[in-house]
């Protein structure tokens, strides 16, 4: 890679530094794609024998082969194995515990089920399965995976204990005990009444539908066939759809079959809207008829889908025949609760697994899904500090008496803003409009900001289930896909009202008018008239939307959002689009385009040539380029751009500043040690020693 030159004035080093991020990215993914697991010691031979056997091709698929193991080589190697199925796991502790054995502990290693599950993931994202389904769990594991259940011809009844190890959150609204579908086929049939039956005939080849809906459907035991949904819990979950195993052109005709599937369900005469922004396409008919959302994705299989999960509790999904799940689903059906991990808090949707933000933490957590922090996390407190849980438990007590003690100051007050109610988790930020003097409370980033803050949302659920304040949660059309969490800002469609007052034309005289309102608000933070020399922005829309997907997926409603740049990355960017785009035989397009006034010229390739020279561009993401996934090259180029618009998102800083911004945007996503991260995000960060002074 070549030496970047020294930091120049205006936009100092944002070129070298943007393709720098790229790069190294690439160069990452390469290596851990192409890397493979080592053995931490040398093993002995009865390691060897007991591995060998737990990782032998029926070890792999059948949950009963490990039933003639002698109970003294399972209490020993249990926990060492985590490639076997997790059925297989279920079944050998029921049965050491009827010889009144327990698995042995490992010194540094897995000693629960949840931190083997963390390790089995592990094995389902970086070895070699011999097919997606490897691993998963279905129903036929259900008598194994929830020995203790009661099966009746209605349902599957799950008894909770009543405490796990390590620290709780937002465990008020957690039942004691579910009951699921019985079987594959209720599950279908429930399926297909909650899903209205706008999936009747679909061709399920290379299509997923996972997360909300799936959960809402295996919980909905007492539905009855031709009757809508009753539990509010899913009155609004969308059906989201996944694509998987596709190129973008095949991926498109599969848009269309779904889209043809759709309206062939719907009513004779009900009028349809087609709407897409960054990350979904969702088809819209009239309210209560449930939205479908694609995800634009190009998913490897199921199995890479459900690992991209935040909550574990949503890692679920079913292809049209089966339910699938990781055993972190199937495991927090059992407990009610979500295991902690930092992916929750620093994920991506190019990593392992996704972020998560307050609002979907706290929707489950209504839904009666708590949040759980293991023993080895607290235990890596009290390594540093020596008080671990302690620590944990002091911050949160702090943080609750804290909150509880301004709500106080703003009913005393008879607070004006207060009216009785708090603001949905989503709509404004309910902290920002309770607790306007506490720093730090963005929308949709008090999971970022560190424990203490996210405490204090904590401590308001915990006030609204107790009645002490009231939550409103609103129904909006829009659909916000989780990705939005993360470094896609950009991508919720605007909101508007989802009820019975829910309006086609009007909805998409909201987006028009929302897309015009967010470019105009844009130029008017240009205290600095930076936009003059850089031309006009023409076609601008962050939503698209169009009566059919056949008229959406027209060149005419592509997503062009603006990004004001260095021209040399937007040179070098167009050239790397170009190169994955001839790497998968697709038409090469320019991304960015760049404004010019008038009807003059603009010489992107003479000012690429110099690295301080700025151009304002129009970045246009057509029908192919729209799907994440395709190529990891666009991806990363993607996600610098993203961090461009989010750094020149005020136009009052100059350059500099910004520019400076940039490199903070690109060490978002450092790679740190797990547990060095969770005390970081406690509050626990290693201070550097001071220099003393001579």
């Amino acid at each position: 890679m070549e030496a970047c030159p020294p930091p120049l004035s205006k936009w100092g080093n944002s070129f070298c530094t943007a393709k720098e991020a790229i790069e190294e990215r690439i160069d990452a993914n390469e290596h851990y794609l192409s890397a493979r697991e080592n053995l931490h010691h040398v093993p002995s031979l009865v390691d060897l024998a007991a591995e060998r056997l737990a990782n032998s091709a029926a070890a792999l698929q059948d949950v009963e082969s490990l039933d003639d193991v002698p109970p003294i080589i399972l209490s020993v190697n249990i926990w060492r194995w985590h490639r076997i199925p997790y059925p297989a796991l279920c079944r050998a502790l029921v049965r050491l515990a009827s010889e009144g054995m327990e698995p042995e502990a490992l010194e540094g290693g897995a000693n629960n089920v949840d931190e083997w599950i963390l390790l089995n993931e592990k094995w389902l994202r970086d070895g070699n399965q011999p097919q997606w389904k490897t691993g998963l769990v279905t129903f036929s594991d259900t008598d194994s995976v929830f020995p203790d259940s009661i099966l009746s011809q209605s349902g599957r009844t799950i008894a909770r204990k009543g405490s796990l190890p390590g620290y709780e959150l937002l465990c008020d609204a957690r039942e004691p005990r579910i009951t699921i579908q019985p079987s594959v086929e209720a599950f279908e049939r429930t399926f297909e009444h909650m899903s209205d039956g706008s999936l009747k005939n679909l061709d399920w080849n290379n299509l997923f539908v996972a997360g909300g809906i799936v959960l809402g459907t295996l919980l909905s035991v007492d539905s009855r066939e031709g009757e809508r949904c009753s539990d509010p819990r899913w009155k609004s979950s969308d059906i989201d759809i996944y694509v998987y195993g596709l190129t973008p052109g095949e991926a498109n005709q599969k848009l269309q079959h779904l889209f043809d599937t759709f309206c062939a369900n719907l009513p004779a005469g009900t009028p349809t809207l087609v709407v897409r922004n960054c990350t979904t396409i969702t088809f819209y008919a009239r309210y209560p008829l449930r939205r479908i959302q694609i995800v634009l994705k190009l998913a490897e299989s199921p199995k890479n889908i459900l690992l991209n999960f935040d909550l574990d509790v949503c890692a679920m999904g079913w292809d049209g025949a089966s339910l699938w799940m990781l055993p972190r689903a199937a495991r927090a059906l059992e407990t009610g609760c979500s295991v902690f991990t930092m992916s929750l808090i620093r994920g991506h949707y190019l990593s392992d697994r996704r972020a998560s933000t307050q609002e979907r933490i706290f929707k489950y957590a209504d839904k009666g899904y708590s949040i759980r922090i293991l023993p080895s996390y607290l235990a890596s407190l009290a390594a540093q500090d020596g008080h671990g849980e302690k620590r944990l438990s002091s911050v949160a007590d702090g943080q609750r008496r804290l909150t509880e003690e301004r709500i106080d100051e703003m009913q005393n007050r008879d607070d004006s803003g207060m009216e009785g109610a708090v603001s949905a988790w989503g709509s404004g930020g309910l902290l920002e409009c309770l607790l306007p003097r506490f720093a730090g409370y963005r929308r949709s980033r008090c999971l970022k900001k560190g424990f203490k803050t996210f405490m204090r949302f904590v401590a308001l659920w915990e006030m609204g289930r107790r009645g002490e304040v009231r939550l409103r949660q609103d129904i909006w059309a829009s659909t916000c896909y989780q990705d939005a969490m993360t470094t896609y800002d950009d991508a919720p469609t605007p909101r508007y009202r989802w009820d019975e007052r829910f309006d086609i034309a009007a909805f998409q005289t909201h987006m028009a008018r929302a897309n015009a309102d967010e470019l105009r608000n844009w130029a008017d933070t240009d205290f600095h008239r930076r936009l003059d020399r850089l031309g006009a922005i023409e076609g601008f829309q962050r939503t698209a939307s169009a009566a059919s997907v056949d008229a959406l997926l027209a060149e005419a409603q592509d997503i062009r959002m603006q990004v004001l740049l260095p021209c040399a990355f937007a040179a070098y960017a167009n050239d790397v689009v170009r190169a994955a785009q001839a790497r998968a035989g697709l038409r090469e397009t320019a991304l960015l385009v760049p404004t010019v006034r008038g009807r003059g010229t603009f010489d992107l390739a003479g000012a690429a040539a110099d690295p301080q020279a700025d151009g304002l561009f129009l970045w246009r993401v057509g029908a192919e380029l729209m799907w994440q996934q395709l190529d990891r090259a666009v991806d990363e180029v993607f996600e610098a751009l993203y961090a461009f618009r989010r750094v020149n998102e005020h136009l009052r800083d100059p350059p500099v500043f910004q520019a400076r911004r940039l490199g903070n945007e690109f060490a978002r996503r450092k790679v740190y040690s797990e547990f060095d991260a969770f005390a970081g995000w406690v509050g626990l960060e290693k201070k550097k020693a001071k220099k003393k002074k001579r």
